[in-house]
């Protein structure tokens, strides 16, 4: 197994499982809407824990061999991409991609941010520009917006866009 992400997933669920516990123990509240204060903090905690189970079951499920390296491999493997020499620069760009997000949003509104996000972040994680990255792009900006506007009722502003619910 990759001992890496074994160790990694490992220390995620224990995250998740911890991070659970603080949502539980936030106090309810009279002002609350119906899902609380502790709803999506749970949720967070709960996708973490499942993200991180899959994370430990791949990495039981492809076992590390240290036999030599068969024909079939090959004898200088690229290396994944994008690969920086220093991890410093991507994260400085996404978090300017994440301040640019914040700035813009009172204008463009949620649906369009989202979605600009999604397309600057598919851009700067190497991906191109094509049709199929702006269909994932509203795709995404349209299940989110279903997600916290419509389904969980949390106001953001509308931007450019009049306010649809």
């Amino acid at each position: 197994m990759k001992a890496r992400d074994l160790i990694f997933g490992i220390a995620a669920l224990v995250v998740a499982v911890v991070y659970y516990g603080l949502a539980a123990a936030i106090p309810p509240s009279e002002l609350a809407d119906p899902i609380g204060p502790q709803g999506l903090p749970k949720t967070y905690a709960v996708l973490l824990a499942a993200l991180s189970l899959l994370l430990i079951a791949r990495s039981a499920r492809h076992p590390v061999s240290n036999s030599e390296p068969s024909n079939l491999e090959p004898a200088n493997p690229e290396p994944p991409i994008p690969s920086p020499q220093s991890p410093i620069p991507r994260v400085t760009g996404m978090l300017l991609i994440g301040i640019a997000y914040i700035l813009v949003l009172p204008w463009l509104g949620y649906f369009l941010s989202i979605a600009a996000l999604i397309t600057v972040t598919i851009y700067f994680q190497g991906g191109s520009l094509n049709a199929r990255s702006v269909l994932v792009a509203v795709s995404g900006a349209a299940l989110f917006w279903l997600l916290f506007i419509w389904l969980l009722r949390i106001q953001y502003p509308a931007g450019i866009w009049p306010s649809v619910i």
